[in-house]
This record gives C-alpha cells, sequence and structure tokens, in this order.
C-alpha cells in the first residue's frame, strides 16, 4: 500500500543522536526520514 505524503513532523534532537541516526542511516543506504520512519513504525508494531 502506498503512504500518502500529507504530514510534516519536525523535531529537535541532540546533535550526537542525529548523528548516530545519520550514521545509521547512511551505512543502510537510505535517507535519514526513512531511517526514521521504520523505527517510528517498528516501535509502534512492537508497542502494542
Amino acid at each position: 500500500m502506498a503512504h500518502k505524503n500529507n504530514s510534516v513532523v519536525k523535531f529537535t534532537a541532540p546533535e550526537d543522536l542525529k548523528a548516530a541516526l545519520q550514521a545509521l542511516a547512511e551505512a543502510r543506504h537510505i535517507a535519514l526520514a526513512a531511517l526514521i520512519r521504520l523505527i517510528l513504525t517498528e516501535y509502534l508494531k512492537n508497542k502494542g
């Protein structure tokens, strides 16, 4: 199922957290936003 890009979520994060996430994204050859979406999706699946 295709996702509609109809929302924007902005937040601030410590520089070291952003750097760590950016490194993970680069290691997986994906964008930082894609990594954050993946992390949040998995978190929500496993939470409930």
